[in-house]
């Protein structure tokens, strides 16, 4: 993923992502994976970055759109919001490449561009 960011002109991503990533980053700290710096440093990164990516406005219709898709293809809450916010996005731009931890949500990911592609 480090890589594909890297390369890529742009990042779009949901709002929920960066209470989602603070808490990764916490729990990290908690269990003693990350110092007390190292905490620091990577929420200053996160800070830094998060004003430059593109994050679809969470509003009725995004939530309306999430809803549909945890319910058509078995996601969590906020995985639906990362689909839904993911579509929107591609909407916008074709060259959009859909990241995730989660091989489920990747692979509702999938099934939904070709739905809308076909």
């Amino acid at each position: 993923m480090a890589k594909a960011v890297r390369e890529s002109s742009r990042i779009a991503t949901a709002m929920v992502s960066y209470a989602e990533a603070r808490a990764a980053f916490a729990r990290l700290l908690r269990e003693e994976g990350l110092t007390e710096e190292e905490h620091a440093g990577i929420v200053e990164a996160l800070n830094d970055r998060w004003r430059t990516y593109e994050k679809p406005a969470v509003n009725e219709n995004l939530v309306r759109l999430a809803g549909d898709l945890a319910q058509r293809h078995a996601l969590r809450g906020y995985d639906s919001i990362q689909l839904a916010s993911a579509f929107v996005c591609h909407g916008r731009h074709q060259d959009l490449r859909f990241l995730a931890f989660d091989d489920d949500l990747n692979e509702a990911a999938k099934r939904v561009v070709s739905v809308y592609e076909s």
